[in-house]
């Protein structure tokens, strides 16, 4: 019992700091991509009113926005194990995103 708790508790630790190391390597580039998004998103959310003068319909947009991010996600999770490093990149721009819609969220209520 011994033994299998202290194989246990190497092997965890031996994956979190492959983890870690993983994160430290690409950090930058995951919080730039985020920032990227998240200027995308209050870009957006600030042209917002430009965009509604050519649609019928706000529900247009969403429908595009939440299009556009199943289809980011479709290329991400269709195949994991071959995730180049523009489509994670990719991902984490969209998370940055919708992130920027949220604070721009906080904005307006505000």
């Amino acid at each position: 019992m011994k033994q299998n708790l202290i194989f246990f508790f190497f092997h965890n630790f031996r994956f979190l700091i492959k983890k870690f190391s993983s994160i430290k390597k690409n950090l930058l580039i995951f919080l730039l991509n985020i920032l990227i998004g998240m200027i995308l998103g209050s870009i957006f959310g600030t042209l917002l009113p430009f965009f509604r003068n050519f649609l019928f319909w706000d529900g247009f947009i969403f429908i595009f926005i939440l299009f556009f991010s199943e289809i980011i996600s479709a290329l991400i999770y269709s195949n994991l194990k071959t995730n180049s490093r523009f489509y994670v990149s990719l991902n984490w721009v969209k998370i940055g995103f919708f992130l920027g819609f949220f604070i721009d969220a906080f904005k307006v209520g505000s």
